[in-house]
């Protein structure tokens, strides 16, 4: 394992690595993107300093129209009032729903908007046994596994489109939020999975078998291995000359909600730990606004932390580990099967 990968590099980067600000000479006068989960948290101080550089189209991806509303408001009058006033929109994309996710896409193709840069940020750490219903898969699993990966074989190809038809444009950007934690991933229900011969979804969905420790890092991971196992699948004119796709780790935040879910005691402990070692949410949010508008293309497959290029999990580094990334990707593909065309969208990627 990378001493990056390790608990004394975590540390490391949370107290003595400051992520840098974009340059003052920054400009996205002209550009637009998209921002999952902005209302709030790492999504919304993103949103924030996009617009600060000059955005001038953004729009607010969010579960509930009236706290995306709000999150307009703030962002608005938060800046200059010499300004030139961007447009920001709020549309609904809920990734408990799959049909939600797919409306949205669609809105978009429909918008015939071009997008510099897709931001996916939505993200959810349960210290509870919690399921989706209208999928009834446990929700961590759900939002930052499943979700994200429909959300991502969706968009991909939109913005591949994109980029062909604007040769005179940069290539666009899709970032989706990872985490360092998914190095530290037991994951023993891989081992479930393999032993019993069922599938790690169910294995995954048995609440028998939820930790609450380790869930969010195993949500993270498996999210992590779809990531590879598409970049191996990604068509090397694609991954030349079609959209940037790379992952980025904002860091251990104060200020974010995405352990909200934590209450009593455990809610308290958790707190306090994160104003003691966490770094600040804008901070944290500054990888962000790296990785969708500055990056470029030495990101393009990679995987961003404290604004520099950074290892993956290694998971998949080992036969076993391969072999769970390879049934990660299998598993991903069935489940949506029934939803999307599967095939269709596999030949567009």
């Amino acid at each position: 394992m990378t001493f990056f990968n390790t608990y004394p590099g975590f540390l490391y980067r949370q107290f003595l690595v400051c992520p840098s600000k974009a340059p003052s000479t920054t400009s996205l006068h002209g550009k637009a993107g998209l921002v999952t989960g902005s209302n709030t948290g790492l999504g919304y101080h993103a949103s924030a300093q996009l617009l600060e550089i000059g955005l001038s189209h953004l729009i607010l991806a969010v579960r509930s129209i009236s706290k995306g509303e709000a999150a307009r408001k703030s962002l608005l009058a938060s800046l200059p009032a010499s300004a030139k006033t961007p447009v920001v929109e709020v549309w609904e994309l809920d990734l408990g729903n799959y049909a939600s996710i797919i409306a949205f896409v669609d809105r978009l193709k429909r918008s015939e908007i071009q997008i510099d840069f897709a931001l996916l940020n939505a993200g959810v750490a349960n210290f509870e046994y919690t399921v989706n219903q209208p999928t009834s898969h446990e929700s961590s699993i759900q939002i930052n596994w499943l979700s994200t990966a429909l959300l991502t074989l969706l968009l991909l190809p939109e913005l591949d489109r994109q980029a062909a038809d604007n040769l005179n444009r940069p290539r666009p950007v899709l970032s989706i939020v990872g985490s360092e934690t998914a190095a530290w991933a037991k994951l023993a229900e891989a081992k479930v999975s393999t032993e019993q011969g069922i599938p790690l979804i169910e294995v995954m969905d048995d609440k028998s078998h939820f930790d609450m420790g380790d869930r969010y890092y195993a949500s993270k991971l498996l999210q992590q291995l779809f990531f590879l196992e598409l970049l191996n699948r990604r068509s090397s004119a694609k991954r030349s000359t079609g959209a940037i796709l790379n992952m980025v780790n904002p860091g251990f935040c104060y200020g974010s909600e995405l352990h909200r879910t934590a209450e009593g005691a455990l809610g308290t402990v958790l707190a306090g730990v994160k104003r003691v070692i966490g770094r600040s949410t804008p901070m944290g949010a500054r990888t962000l606004v790296h990785s969708a508008v500055l990056a470029g293309e030495s990101s393009n497959g990679k995987f961003l932390s404290d604004n520099k290029l950074a290892p993956f999990a290694g998971y998949g580094d080992s036969d076993s580990g391969r072999i769970t990334q390879s049934q990660v990707w299998k598993e991903t593909l069935s489940e949506l099967g029934p939803v999307v065309n599967i095939d269709e969208l596999l030949s567009e990627i």
